[in-house]
């Protein structure tokens, strides 16, 4: 019985002694030393939650234009497209950091190819002066002979085209039956219903998978730029 007992106790306990200053020794860690390694876990730890937190790719964000609108065309002219949450005082605002853009894209994508869209909530409002600025634009850079208009609201250069889709006007003619592959900007993103963006924009892109980008202000529960504002891989301000 003697025996037994020792051996279970040699086994089951932990080895106790005592340190020279008095602290208590306890499987060779002192109990401030155990009481630490084991505080690393609280007990309330999601284990779940902590994980996706550690393996979820963290969201870029740019605040620099300049910066912002490289970034946006390297991701349209790549394989490796991306999704852009842009943050703005107005839909004009937008048009006139995105105006630049669109015109670089028309011009290097005019050889091999490529179509691009600018979803906006106002035919009258948005649509109508994006096109003209656009034109206005590409008269600038010096391709004011080689734009054409395509069907009612299209835009093309070479093999290259931009179309304008309006939500509360959509194109009825077949220039805008499209599918596009390298870009996809709305503007005004907060005043878009992402049901009605689901329904007729996004199966139109499932093919060649563009870059997104959407340029709204933060604060309209339920919009497109609200959802999109927290599931972008970029976060920007212009």
């Amino acid at each position: 019985m003697t025996t037994q007992t020792l051996e279970r106790n040699a086994l089951g306990a932990p080895r106790r002694r005592r340190r020279p200053h008095g602290l208590e020794v306890i499987d060779g860690f002192s109990g401030i030393e155990r009481d630490a390694a084991v505080g690393v876990l609280p007990a309330d730890l999601d284990i779940d939650a902590e994980l996706r937190r550690l393996t979820e790719p963290k969201v870029e964000r740019i605040d620099d234009r300049d910066e912002l609108g490289e970034h946006i065309m390297q991701s349209a002219v790549s394989t490796e497209r991306g999704s852009f949450a842009v943050k703005c005082r107005s839909v004009s605002h937008a048009t006139d950091f995105a105006t630049p853009m669109r015109t670089m894209l028309l011009t290097l994508s005019s050889a091999f190819g490529g179509t691009s869209a600018t979803v906006s909530p106002s035919l009258n409002l948005h649509t109508w002066p994006a096109m003209d600025t656009l034109v206005a634009s590409l008269e600038k850079s010096g391709a004011g002979d080689l734009w054409q208009p395509i069907g009612e609201r299209s835009i093309g250069v070479g093999n290259a085209r931009h179309v304008f889709v309006s939500v509360d006007n959509p194109v009825r003619d077949e220039s805008a039956r499209v599918f596009p592959s390298l870009l996809v900007e709305v503007v005004g993103a907060h005043l878009v219903d992402p049901e009605w963006f689901d329904r007729v924009v996004a199966p139109r892109c499932i093919n060649d998978v563009p870059t997104f980008v959407y340029y709204g202000q933060v604060g309209f529960d339920g919009s497109l730029f609200e959802r999109e504002w927290h599931r972008s891989q970029v976060q920007g301000s212009v």
